[in-house]
Order: structure tokens, then C-alpha cells, then sequence
């Protein structure tokens, strides 16, 4: 039970610094998570996928900022969003895979 415990803990940790990723069913995919903090949800939405643009290939991130959108991905994103102290933090799974 100690171990389970332990591994639940680690679990969520790397979930809510963004650190973990898993690999798809498709070797072309790649899953990564984070979360972000701004005043709107729209803002909140754009930094957190931002982030996982950032931890697939620092080489697409020009790119995103410029444009908004991952060049020779196709990106599936959920997100669940809630207000924080006046902002609104959201947290992303989004799944990257290669055209």
C-alpha cells in the first residue's frame, strides 16, 4: 500500500509541473501536459498549450508564438479550466502527432 501511495504521489506531481509525458498508441504521437495562470481563459488556454508546444521541440515554439499553430503536427487538446483568485488557471493534455 506504501508503494501505491508513493507512486499516486509521483504521479500527480509530475502532472502538475508538466513533467510528464507518455507516448501514444501511434509511435508518431507524443502527449504532454501543463498548466498556466492568466486573466483570461483564452490567454490561460494559449501559455498552457505554449508549454507543451515548448516540451515536444524548442524549434517549434517560433513558430507557435508567430502563428498560433504547430507546423507539421496535428494537435488534439482538452483542457479543464477554473477561476483563481480573480484569474483563471487551466491545465492541458495535448497530444502531438506528426503529419
Amino acid at each position: 500500500m506504501k508503494s501505491f501511495s508513493i507512486a499516486c504521489a509521483i504521479l500527480g506531481a509530475s502532472f502538475a509541473f508538466g513533467a510528464h509525458s507518455a507516448v501514444a498508441a501511434d509511435k508518431n504521437c507524443v502527449t504532454k501536459y501543463a498548466k498556466a495562470t492568466s486573466p483570461t481563459e483564452a490567454s490561460a488556454k494559449w501559455f498552457a498549450l505554449e508549454t507543451t508546444v515548448q516540451a515536444v521541440s524548442w524549434g517549434l515554439w517560433p513558430g507557435y508564438v508567430a502563428t498560433s499553430k504547430v507546423e507539421g503536427y496535428k494537435v488534439t487538446d482538452k483542457y479543464k479550466c477554473a477561476p483563481d483568485g480573480g484569474q483563471v488557471t487551466c491545465h492541458v493534455a495535448a497530444t502531438f502527432c506528426k503529419k
